[in-house]
């Protein structure tokens, strides 16, 4: 099984990021990018400058940069772009990049305020809901629990749709993650240890290979 049961959700961060997400809360980028210069960034700029300007509806408003993102799949386009070297200002490939592992159910039952989409929420014609009932018309779940999500002369849009989010306003408090998953057996243990130095022994870390290309 390639992707994990339906309702999780992943959010994408390096490694060397997660001792300051431990300690302070995983953070949407317009805090991030306003007061943490040590973070290392694995996204595609001209895509968080489309986000920095895209608006989200009512009743949450504000922009996407405002919020936290959340695949409903691994194996996302996004991870293949840095596992291809083809992130403009980061070169390090996958090998150093973490899933932190959240739900739907958890994330609702904290009370976070948050939105879905059907596709990446930068793009112009994204369909937003707040509304839990209309996830499994938003979300393609046979896509995101495909293997592959190649474009398709019946489908031109698999890949976009492959990266329909969730997004939570703010920031996502870390004990609202339900763990950790890695690469591999040593990027596991580099994980425990930096958890382990700030005080977070009891979290879940597991090596999940068939998460990654």
């Amino acid at each position: 099984m390639v992707t994990p049961q339906r309702g999780l959700v992943f959010h994408l961060t390096h490694i060397d990021n997660l001792a300051s997400i431990a300690t302070t809360g995983l953070r949407c980028d317009s805090n991030v990018q306003s007061d943490d210069v040590g973070f290392v960034e694995v996204g595609h700029r001209s895509i968080k400058d489309r986000r920095s300007a895209r608006q989200v509806p009512a009743p949450l408003g504000g922009v996407v940069a405002d919020y936290v993102p959340f695949y409903f799949a691994t194996r996302s386009p996004m991870l293949f772009a840095l596992h291809k070297n083809t992130v403009e200002g980061y070169d390090g490939g996958q090998t150093e990049v973490v899933y932190l592992v959240s739900s739907v159910e958890t994330i609702a039952a904290q009370r976070l305020p948050f939105i879905f989409t059907d596709r990446n929420a930068s793009l112009a014609f994204a369909k937003f809901s707040s509304e839990v009932s209309e996830l499994d018309e938003l979300v393609d779940w046979e896509l995101m629990e495909a293997r592959y999500f190649t474009n398709t002369n019946d489908e031109p849009d698999r890949r976009e749709r492959r990266m329909a989010e969730l997004l939570v306003r703010g920031t996502v408090p870390f004990e609202t993650l339900l763990g950790v998953a890695t690469f591999d057996e040593p990027m596991k243990q580099r994980v425990v240890e930096i958890l382990t130095n700030v005080g977070l022994d009891d979290v879940q870390v597991h090596a999940r290979p068939q998460w990654y290309f």
